[in-house]
């Protein structure tokens, strides 16, 4: 029964639908001191159920491919700037989610986690090849993380030009370290950062190379910066159109702690690994 903790089937018209992995669980009662906002309904049995969280309606109903995740009332009271937001209606800040690319307890590898991405625990050796994954890579990272985690993700989740792609084999080859594309040569999210916490991986194969000395609890640190004011004049028109000037947080800052990266982003060498610049 290990694999129920992480996927829901959700029963419509005595049809069992398999939903992603990460879902939050239906069919069940909220506890007696969680207040849930009006708008947040269960069922006649008082479980949670689909519309719960979203708002569209007999979203219960739909296809899973045919449901539109873009518009604002995919999630009740929505749209949300972080899906954590939604999550704080109903549960405490101070809950703390869990960190699954933390592995190591006590020592050992907690290999739970790995069930979170992988189909099966794979062995540490296992080549690339061989790994069978819940989702597609290109989506693997969304069921928890949002799918524009910073500022520039769009602009870098696209299709390779054949001149980068050479640029990236031969990096690969210079660095002895693997930058993964979608099948169809997409920058995603594990092109740039690892998953797995330094030394769940042969630190000498490719696949377990990876920025060293960061700290998976603390996550990434930054540090305020002078060249904030230049940033902010830069930037200015740009943050409007994205509505993101709302937001007092948004500043230019330098990396104090990397973790988690194939490269280092501070020197550089992550982006020279895509990108060739002119001296």
């Amino acid at each position: 029964m290990k694999k129920a903790i992480f996927i829901i089937f959700l029963w419509t018209n005595s049809i069992a639908t398999e939903l992603p992995p990460l879902h939050h669980p239906v069919g069940i009662s909220p506890p007696e001191e969680m207040q849930l906002p009006n708008e947040f309904k269960l069922d006649k049995d008082g479980l949670l159920q689909c519309r719960t969280c979203h708002g569209i309606k007999d979203i219960a109903d739909l296809p899973f491919d045919e449901v539109d995740v873009k518009v604002n009332n995919f999630f009740n009271g929505g749209p949300y700037q972080q899906l954590t937001d939604l999550c704080y209606r109903c549960h405490e800040k101070s809950a703390q989610r869990l960190n699954i690319h933390k592995m190591y307890n006590l020592g050992k590898i907690d290999k739970k986690n790995c069930d979170y991405c992988h189909v099966k625990t794979p062995e540490p050796d296992n080549p690339p090849k061989q790994l069978k994954f819940r989702l597609p890579k290109e989506k693997l990272c969304w069921g928890c993380h949002l799918k524009t985690p910073h500022l520039n993700t769009l602009t870098h989740n696209r299709k390779v030009s054949d001149e980068m792609l050479k640029i990236i084999r031969a990096s690969e080859q210079k660095h002895e370290v693997i930058l993964p594309l979608s099948v169809d040569n997409k920058v995603i999210c594990i092109t740039c950062h690892t998953t797995h916490e330094v030394g769940v991986l042969n630190s000498d194969s490719a696949s377990g190379k990876q920025v060293l000395g960061g700290d998976v609890d603390k996550g990434v640190v930054y540090r305020p910066h002078a060249w904030d004011k230049v940033y902010q004049a830069d930037k200015k028109e740009r943050i409007a159109k994205l509505n993101i000037n709302k937001n007092p947080k948004l500043a230019y800052q330098r990396l104090e702690q990397e973790v988690l990266l194939r490269l280092s982003a501070k020197n550089g060498i992550l982006c020279r690994a895509c990108h060739q610049f002119k001296d």
